[in-house]
């Protein structure tokens, strides 16, 4: 006989009590729903039609792949649609126009994440700084720092530093001497220490103690923040709550900077600064505390971005090339025809750049493919405005579908086939603004590191493919091309391979 629950005699609520408390809260969340409905009238875009009661869509987002699920609902309801989670809706913005016109929209400027807000800097950093005269006032200036520090073509460039670090990670490679080995992690390296010669004026040997706290310290902190940049997990109550690693990590690598601010304090020369500490140092003294949009504090978190955005995103996007060069050794080897004919045995320069169309465009064919942030950083709407036709109340949250642009048909048929020569015109020149391609995002908060960014792919991929040819281990298996979320980038599933010698 089925055993029938009742309740024990200590329980202080009676079976009414907690059928009236059941029935309150189902008619509290019905209402709080019909009420946002009614405050919110409007042209208002296609909502994702089914969802679990009270969840919504939240289950969905979390058991699948969003990122193919935001493609798969973007083909059934159009360029804009509303998701739900907890009762909140949420805006996904796919398609290249229409995501070009968001991003180029003062309104839809405001950058939010509710997970990473605090702990990426929130009001005193560049990248989810609100959008308006403080943020222009901190870009402005990183902006005009990075051009006087090499950032830049011609002379007075960076690209002896950025050369030194690929002769560097040429000769760690060589030392596994053909064996396999994961270049992602080296390629992080040197994608690190790259942002370390421009924000501390020095490079790091590989084996110096306290640059490999600093690389422990940014994997840790990775680790960490991949568990909170997943679109919609910020809605999970104990996920919000369990954030004490990130921040921990935070910490940890802010610590090392203000040692490295307090460092250069003691030997500043306001006639020759070095690099960016210098420059932010001398900023400091000239506001003489006077100043509202920069401080020392905004110093820290302000490099701390450099750091995290730099370097992950510069090491996933080379290593999807060097997985492409791999998995199609034609194009490897047309690449490699290319270097050779134009350079010889010298060292690849951004002078060659023109002269290198082929090996050009297999980067930016990488950047298309697999883009390491298939969706962007959330937009808040500061102000009610329009998108494509649709009304945007004030405070509502979007969601930049970015792989929806990479991966259009209508711009890129067979989009999963790799294939440089999208990018090149029918004089083989590189094509260097196509439509439907934004790997540095666009618009009023584009990427602030995109000329560094391109300095480094170009100098440490064809670097590298000029000394090695890349082949897979004997028998290994082919390795996979899904991706998986690494830091704020979205980077191959770990994978080794061979470099021979040239």
């Amino acid at each position: 006989m089925a055993e029938v629950f009742t309740f024990p005699d200590s329980f202080p609520f009676t079976p009414l009590d907690v059928s009236t408390l059941l029935v309150f809260i189902v008619t509290f969340v019905l209402a709080a729903r019909f009420l946002k409905k009614v405050k919110n009238p409007g042209n208002l875009p296609p909502s994702v039609p089914g969802g679990w009661p009270l969840l919504d869509h939240l289950p969905t987002l979390v058991s699948t792949n969003p990122r193919l699920q935001f493609d798969e609902w973007a083909r059934e309801l159009g360029d804009i649609y509303r998701v739900k989670a907890l009762g909140d809706d949420i805006y996904v913005v796919s398609g290249y126009t229409t995501i070009k016109e968001m991003m180029e929209k003062e309104e839809l400027s405001t950058r939010r994440d509710r997970c990473l807000f605090a702990t990426m800097g929130g009001d005193h950093d560049i990248v989810m700084a609100p959008y308006g005269k403080v943020f222009k006032q901190r870009r402005r200036f990183a902006t005009s720092v990075f051009k006087q520090l090499g950032v830049k073509m011609g002379r007075g460039s960076i690209q002896d530093q950025i050369q030194e670090e690929a002769s560097s990670i040429c000769l760690k490679i060589s030392g596994y001497s053909e064996q396999p080995f994961d270049v992602s992690a080296d390629l992080t390296t040197a994608a690190g220490n790259i942002i370390c010669a421009l924000v501390f004026g020095k490079r790091f040997d590989y084996g110096d103690a306290r640059f490999q706290h600093l690389q422990t310290t940014m994997k840790d902190f990775g680790a960490e923040l991949v568990k909170y940049k997943f679109p919609f997990i910020h809605y999970i109550p104990i996920v919000q709550d369990g954030a004490e690693g990130l921040r921990f990590h935070s910490k940890k690598l802010q610590q090392f900077i203000r040692e490295e601010i307090d460092q250069h304090r003691l030997n500043l020369n306001p006639g020759d600064p070095r690099d960016f500490i210098d420059y932010c140092l001398l900023q400091l003294d000239q506001q003489d505390g006077g100043g509202t949009w920069l401080k020392e504090e905004e110093v820290v978190y302000i490099i701390q971005d450099l750091f995290v955005a730099g370097t992950d995103t510069t090491a996933a996007t080379l290593t999807w090339a060097l997985l492409y060069m791999v998995l199609y050794p034609d194009v490897q080897k047309k690449v490699q025809a290319e270097l050779d004919s134009v350079l010889g045995a010298t060292m690849p320069s951004l002078a060659y750049r023109e002269q290198l169309p082929y090996t050009t465009a297999a980067i930016m064919e990488a950047q298309r493919i697999r883009h390491i942030a298939p969706t962007l950083f959330g937009r808040l709407a500061a102000k009610s405005t329009c998108l494509r036709g649709f009304d945007i109340a004030e405070g509502t949250y979007l969601i930049p579908n970015l792989r929806s642009v990479h991966v259009d048909p209508a711009a890129w048929p067979d989009p999963e086939v790799f294939d440089p020569s999208r990018f090149l015109d029918a004089d083989s020149k590189v094509v260097n603004n196509p439509p439907s391609f934004l790997p540095f995002s666009a618009g009023r908060r584009n990427c602030l590191g995109e000329q560094l960014a391109k300095m480094e792919l170009f100098l440490l991929f064809s670097t590298i493919l000029q000394h090695f040819a890349l082949k897979l281990p004997e028998g290994a298996p082919t390795p996979s091309t899904e991706g998986i979320l690494k830091s704020l980038s979205m980077a191959p599933a770990p994978f080794q391979l061979c470099a021979v010698p040239r």
